[in-house]
């Protein structure tokens, strides 16, 4: 009888303590083995994102939904909550009345008499949350949820499955991590499948940017929207978007989702097409100054990366040592005739004026990559990681604002003006400045950047979350100042040109 007694009072007790672990807001929650976390608040859907260090949720919302603010709100079943001393009803719709960025409401949550009181704030970023129960590393890439959250009250939130790891080779030093992520049909880490995020294209390939040099948080994606303008968004490039991200119930501030470049984003399909990228210097290999005579049968050589085709079916170092060999060895006759059925002769201009516009000391010989579609295509450029730009080096100093930007490739098409080269930079320089280089253009189109950046407090949490002091305003001020400065440069410049 007394075994009997002993174990009904042991278990009305698990009875008791489970019935009270149950009805209880766990703040900091521990995410399961589905890469799930509880919810503190929900509207219309959307998780309201936590963080546990400032003890305050984060909600995007788009500014035309801020007044007459009506959410169907949902919270524990079991718990009692008020919206700046309103109680809401759970499981209803609510009327929040207006509401407005840059404004902490204080959200009060009670538990059998137990208070807890939160900060909410609104943002009108998208909020990404990557939901995952283990450490991310440089490599093997971690399994995780991925949770995007919509400013537009009336698109659901997306959940993925993905790969994560930290990316980025320099940038890895820094306190705060970019991310490279791939995306699963599954929790199977073999199960690789493709998706359009934010009507980007499709791909299986995505990058969270850190942005950590770059102060004024946008040159890269910046950049890469004036590429494309240059050649009626025929040009291949990147997009992206600015988010907030939250790893875990930690929130890691401002990122830019961007999209990345490789095979199936440039639509690689033919098996004599070739993507090379200059990752490194290579003690000028990738500015066409130096060239070892034997490609190795590996997928590495002279700071090159061949990314297409797949190195584990062909390895084809074929194309590239063609051009390196054209440009380090041969003589002006025989390169002033071959160039201009090597590469694109358009795309070379456009790409020499748009890195002497950005200033991009980075991405003279490094940062770029040359794609040919098949065996009869001509090389193309594409530009890459452009946050050292804009009056930015690639540790975040500033630099000055004169000066021009080249390579071996550049130099010798100027001193032979093959394929008219000269002539159609200076011609392709005034075309552009008349409308995309035009000063008035350019700073509309930082502005619109600015404005999305300061209409809520990202910054704020951003320095708060990474120890920084940045300034908008001031580095606004700077980038307008260097644009001016730099387009004057560049206008007595070219028309010093012969």
């Amino acid at each position: 009888m007394k075994r009997i007694a002993f174990f009904t009072v042991l278990f009305f007790i698990v009875v008791l303590y489970t019935s009270c672990y149950k009805d209880q807001v766990v703040y900091d929650s521990i995410v399961d083995d589905n890469c799930e976390l509880s919810a503190i608040l929900k509207f219309n859907g959307k998780s309201c994102c936590y963080d546990y260090h400032a003890n305050c949720l984060r909600f995007p919302i788009d500014s035309a939904a801020m007044n007459n603010f009506f959410p169907y709100t949902e919270f524990q079943d079991f718990a009692s909550v008020t919206f700046d001393g309103r109680e809401l009803n759970n499981h209803q719709v609510n009327n929040l009345g207006d509401i407005c960025y840059k404004r902490s409401y204080e959200i009060s949550v009670e538990v059998h008499g137990e208070k807890k009181c939160i900060l909410l704030q609104f943002t009108n970023l998208p909020v990404v949350q990557v939901i995952t129960p283990n450490t991310i590393y440089d490599e093997p890439k971690t399994l995780a949820r991925i949770d995007i959250h919509f400013p537009e009250q009336g698109k659901a939130s997306e959940t993925y499955v993905a790969g994560i790891e930290y990316r980025g080779k320099t940038s890895q030093q820094y306190p705060k991590k970019s991310y490279g992520f791939s995306l699963k049909g599954s929790f199977d880490s073999n199960d690789d499948r493709s998706y359009a995020l934010f009507d980007m294209k499709s791909n299986n390939d995505w990058i969270l940017d850190a942005m950590w040099i770059d102060n004024g948080r946008m040159r890269n994606i910046a950049s890469f929207e004036l590429w494309d303008m240059m050649d009626d968004h025929k040009y291949q490039g990147i997009s992206g978007v600015s988010v907030e991200l939250f790893l875990n119930n930690e929130h890691q501030g401002l990122y830019s989702l961007n999209e990345n470049i490789n095979a199936e984003h440039l639509g690689l399909t033919n098996t004599t097409g070739v993507l090379y990228k200059a990752y490194d210097w290579g003690n000028g290999a990738t500015t066409f100054e130096f060239l070892n005579d034997e490609p190795p049968g590996i997928n590495i050589w002279d700071s090159w990366e061949q990314k297409y085709p797949d190195p584990k079916s062909c390895i084809n170092w074929d194309p590239l040592y063609e051009l390196r060999w054209l440009v380090v060895n041969e003589d002006d006759a025989f390169f002033t005739e071959k160039i201009i059925s090597s590469v694109d002769i358009w795309n070379f201009v456009d790409y020499y004026l748009f890195l002497n516009l950005t200033f991009s000391l980075d991405n003279i010989g490094k940062n770029t990559f040359l794609v040919k579609e098949d065996c009869d295509d001509l090389f193309r450029i594409i530009p890459w990681d452009m946050d050292g730009s804009w009056g930015v080096f690639w540790d975040g100093t500033h630099t000055g604002y004169q000066g021009m930007l080249s390579n071996n490739l550049f130099d010798r098409m100027q001193s032979t003006n093959a394929g008219d080269f000269n002539t159609l930079v200076i011609q392709r320089w005034y075309s552009l400045r008349g409308n995309i280089f035009s000063e008035e253009n350019l700073r509309n189109h930082f502005s619109a950047h600015f404005n999305t950046l300061t209409q809520s407090d990202i910054m704020d949490q951003e320095n708060a979350v990474w120890d920084r002091n940045i300034d908008m305003e001031t580095e606004k001020d700077y980038l307008f100042s260097w644009i001016h400065n730099r387009l004057v440069w560049l206008d007595t410049y070219f028309q010093q040109e012969p």
